[in-house]
């Protein structure tokens, strides 16, 4: 099971986006079992995957009853988001990552979609990560979150019992608007300044994507041409990171 946490520490920078397109992208190869945890109260994620299988709420995970030990479906299977999920203490991230492992042999991959501000509930998203993907926007008040992520990430793996690190894939420029000199600016002062921590792609500010989300379906399945171009955009960066995260894996089991 290769599981990847979708996290910026602020809202508004297209992280249910990505998270419901990655997994829509996963579960394209045949027979392949992807969990989405939706960890964000908001319940977007939720919505938006509401007619994938049904694997239970995500609260679950930090209070229990554990999961059903039943293999999982081909195809994506939702863990909604509920309101005991206020209730996440520092206390349930131990147990939480038990049966995280637990269900390690249900799923060939697990996106988690995490909150906007900072919590347990993103440590424990952390905790279990093997990748992190962090859409970010172009404007200053975003980027200052930068140092914020990676000093938070530290102390996670600093838990860690088995030292493992997280596979920090870097920082993705989302919503950018390619008509805006000030957000190209923003862009070009971006790649300088976090070079190598910068993954290779940049979400473009699309109706499509959207539109996609009200459809509840990926904006490479709807028909006008402007779509179909958001999907080849998105398509391209999916790919890469599904890459990533398989390559990463061959590497630590070989």
């Amino acid at each position: 099971m290769k599981t990847l946490v979708v996290n910026n520490q602020k809202g508004g920078v297209g992280k249910t986006m990505l998270a419901c397109h990655l997994a829509w992208f996963l579960a394209e190869a045949e027979g392949a079992r992807v969990g989405v945890f939706d960890f964000d109260l908001q319940g977007n994620a939720s919505k938006v995957l509401s007619k994938a299988h049904r694997g239970g709420l995500s609260s679950a995970l930090f209070k229990g009853p554990d999961f059903p030990a039943k293999p999982a479906a081909p195809g994506i299977t939702i863990f909604k988001a509920d309101s005991d999920l206020n209730y996440v203490e520092e206390s349930d991230v131990k147990p939480a990552a038990e049966r995280f492992k637990a269900i390690a042999d249900r799923f060939d991959y697990v996106v988690i979609d995490t909150p906007p501000s900072w919590g347990w509930r993103n440590f424990a998203a952390l905790y279990v990560a093997d990748h992190l993907l962090s859409p970010i926007d172009l404007e200053q008040f975003a980027l200052d979150g930068v140092t914020a992520l990676r000093k938070n990430l530290g102390i996670v793996e600093g838990f860690r019992e088995d030292g493992r690190k997280v596979d920090f894939m870097g920082l993705l420029a989302s919503r950018y608007q390619s008509g805006s000199p000030h957000q190209k600016d923003n862009l070009k002062g971006l790649f300088q300044t976090y070079g190598a921590l910068m993954f290779d792609g940049v979400v473009t500010q699309r109706q499509g994507y959207a539109q996609a989300m009200v459809a509840q379906a990926p904006v490479w399945t709807l028909p006008s041409s402007a779509q179909r171009e958001a999907g080849k955009e998105l398509r391209a960066i999916l790919t890469r990171v599904k890459d990533r995260m398989d390559n990463v894996t061959q590497e630590r089991t070989a």
